[in-house]
C-alpha cells in the first residue's frame, strides 16, 4: 500500500540525502515561484473530450500528490491545521510563517523514570511554544522576588525566540520600581534590551549541536553544588533566559527528583490550561535545600505529559505555606511562528558597546581560576586542602569569631594564589556570608594579581607597621570608610587583608590568630 511505502520517508530523507542540505531563502523563492507560475500550455485545443480527459487526469494527479505530500509531512492534513481561516491564509501567503504539526495530548499512565526522562529531554518533544507565567520566591531574610515572563520560542524549521521579563520589586523596598527587560534571538544573534534605559547590546549566537538523550542516572550522579555548573551534562537548549525554568527544567528535575523514594506520582491525569499533566509531590531532602531558602520542605510539580514541560510548580515550608512557585497564565504548544517576531525594533534604543576588560597590569589576562567553592562547608574545605598543598607559605585565620565562607585557587604562570573569605561575628539569622567580612589573599611577589574585586582599595595614610610571626605588616586606612587594608610580606610571599565593616583595631587584633597552614 502507498501509505505503508510513504510512512517514515520524510524522516529517512532528512537523515540521508537531505542531511546538511543548505536550502537558502533564494532556493525557497525559486520553488515557490515554480509552484505559483506553472508553465502555460502553448496550444489550446478546443475539443471537449480532450479537455475533459485532461481535467480528469489532473484531478487524479492532484489527489495522489496531495495524499503523498501529506504522508511525507510536507503539507498538513486539514485537521492538523489551525482552526482559524485567517491563519491558514497567512500560512499560504506569508513566507515568514511556520505552522508546526498539532500537538496531541498524552493520557497514558507514566512511570517515574518516564516522567523524569521527559523532563530532562523536553527539547525533543515540541516544535514551538508560547506562554506566560509568574514566578515568586521568598527568602530567609523575608525579602521576596517576583517576575512575570512572556515568551515565544521555536526550535524546529525556524530557530528563534522572544522573552519579556517584568521584575516586580519587593513591596518592603521603598522607592523600588518595576523593571522590564526583553531578549530576542535567532540562529545568529542575541539582542538584550533594557526598556527602562532604552539601551541594548548584542551577542553572536551559534546553535548548539544536538546531544544524546539524557537518562536520569546521568544527572542524579552530579553533586548538588555542581548542578548549575554542569551544563554540558544536560541536553542542549536555546538561550531562553527565565522561560527555560519551565521549558527546559533540567536542573530542577536533577535536583528535586533525585531521591525517588521521597516523591510519588500524585495524579496521572490533571488538566491545566488545556494540557494533560502528571502531578508529582514529595518531600525535600536536607542535602539539597538552598541556603537562601532553608524553609523548603516539600514540593509539587505539574508536568505536561506529551512534552515534559514543567507547566507549574510549588515549593512549601513545614506549615504548607508557599515560599516559591511558578504559576502559568497561558501555555500553547506548536503555535504558528512568525520569524519576524524574533528580530527587535531597535529604533528607540541606544546601543551599549561591549566593555573591554581593563587591566592595570597586562599580565592579568593570563590569570586562571583553578578551583572555587563557597557556602557549602565540605566543598570549601576541599579547596582549602588543595591550597594547603599547592600554595607555599599559606596562612589562615584561626580566630573563633571568624568562619570560613569561600576559598579559591588562582594561578599565574607557575605561581598559585590563595583567596579566602571569612565571615566575622556572623549572626544566626544572617543569610549567606553575613555583612561583616575579612578578605585574604596570598601570592608570590613576582606573580600578577587582579586589579578588580575587594583588594584594590583607595588607601590612605599608613596607620602602623608591625611584625607578627615573621610577617612584616603595613596597616593602611581605606579612604571614606572605617575599614582597613593590611599588606604583609615574608620572604617571597605577600599577604593582603581587607575588612568589610570591621574597624582597624578589630582587624589588627585578629592578626594574632593568623598562622601558617599545616601541609
Amino acid at each position: 500500500m502507498m501509505d505503508d511505502q510513504l510512512k517514515g520517508l520524510k524522516e529517512n530523507m532528512d537523515d540521508t540525502v537531505l542531511k546538511n542540505l543548505d536550502f537558502r531563502e533564494r532556493n525557497k523563492a525559486a520553488v515557490r515561484n515554480a509552484i505559483s507560475n506553472p508553465q502555460k500550455s502553448k496550444r489550446i485545443i478546443n475539443l471537449f473530450p480532450r479537455v475533459l480527459s485532461i481535467a480528469i487526469t489532473c484531478i487524479f494527479i492532484i489527489g495522489v500528490s496531495s495524499f503523498g505530500l501529506q504522508n511525507l509531512g510536507l503539507i498538513q492534513k486539514e485537521e492538523q491545521r489551525s482552526g482559524a481561516d485567517d491563519k491558514k491564509e497567512i500560512q499560504t501567503n506569508n513566507n515568514n510563517i511556520y505552522t508546526p504539526p498539532q500537538q496531541e495530548e498524552n493520557y497514558d499512565d507514566m512511570a517515574k523514570e518516564e516522567v523524569v526522562t521527559k523532563l530532562l529531554n523536553t527539547v525533543d518533544y515540541f516544535h514551538s511554544v508560547s506562554g506566560k507565567f509568574e514566578q515568586f520566591d521568598k527568602y530567609k531574610d523575608r525579602s521576596t522576588s517576583k517576575i512575570i515572563v512572556d515568551y515565544q520560542i521555536s526550535l524546529k524549521n525556524v530557530m528563534g525566540g522572544y522573552e519579556k521579563i517584568i521584575n516586580i520589586p519587593d513591596e518592603k523596598i521603598p522607592g523600588a520600581n518595576t523593571g522590564t527587560d526583553e531578549i530576542f534571538y535567532n540562529d545568529q544573534t542575541i539582542w538584550h534590551l533594557e526598556n527602562d534605559r532604552k539601551t541594548y547590546f548584542t551577542n553572536d549566537y551559534v546553535i548548539e549541536p544536538r546531544r544524546a538523550m539524557v537518562k536520569p542516572e546521568n544527572v542524579f550522579s552530579i553533586a548538588i553544588n555542581k548542578i548549575y555548573d554542569s551544563e554540558k551534562q544536560f541536553r542542549e537548549r536555546p538561550p531562553s533566559g527565565v522561560s527555560g525554568i519551565s521549558l527546559f527544567p533540567y536542573e530542577s528535575a536533577a535536583k528535586y527528583l533525585r531521591f525517588t523514594n521521597l516523591w510519588d506520582i500524585e495524579k496521572q491525569n490533571e488538566e491545566l490550561l488545556g494540557h494533560n499533566t502528571v502531578v508529582l509531590s514529595g518531600t525535600i531532602d536536607e542535602s539539597i535545600i538552598n541556603f537562601m531558602q532553608p524553609d523548603e520542605k516539600s514540593f509539587r510539580f505539574w508536568v505536561d505529559k506529551d512534552t515534559g514541560i514543567l507547566v507549574k510548580y510549588e515549593i512549601y515550608n513545614i506549615h504548607g505555606e508557599l515560599i516559591s512557585y511558578l504559576h502559568p497564565e497561558s501555555l500553547s504548544v506548536n503555535v504558528p511562528i512568525d520569524s519576524t517576531q524574533f528580530i527587535p525594533d531597535l529604533e528607540p534604543y541606544n546601543k551599549m558597546e561591549k566593555s573591554v576588560p581593563f587591566y592595570e597590569d597586562s599580565r592579568e589576562k593570563d590569570i586562571e581560576v583553578i578551583e572555587h567553592a563557597d557556602t557549602i562547608k565540605e566543598d570549601v574545605e576541599a579547596v582549602l586542602d588543595t591550597l594547603r598543598s599547592k600554595v607555599p607559605s599559606m596562612y589562615e585565620f584561626s580566630h573563633p569569631k571568624l568562619q570560613i565562607f569561600s576559598a579559591s585557587m588562582e594561578k599565574y604562570q607557575q605561581f598559585n594564589q590563595a583567596y579566602l573569605t571569612y565571615s566575622y561575628k556572623k549572626g544566626k539569622d544572617e543569610p549567606g556570608s553575613g555583612s561583616r567580612l575579612i578578605y585574604l589573599r596570598t601570592y608570590h611577589k613576582d606573580s600578577a594579581v587582579r586589579s578588580t574585586g575587594d583588594f584594590p582599595t583607595e588607601k590612605g595614610e599608613v596607620l602602623d607597621t608591625i611584625t607578627i610571626d615573621g610577617i612584616k605588616w603595613e596597616l593602611y586606612e581605606v579612604k571614606n570608610t572605617s575599614n582597613a587594608h593590611f599588606i604583609g610580606s615574608s620572604g617571597d610571599y605577600k599577604y593582603e587583608i581587607v575588612g568589610q565593616d570591621i574597624s582597624v583595631e578589630e582587624t589588627k587584633a585578629l592578626l594574632d590568630s593568623f598562622i601558617k597552614s599545616a601541609p
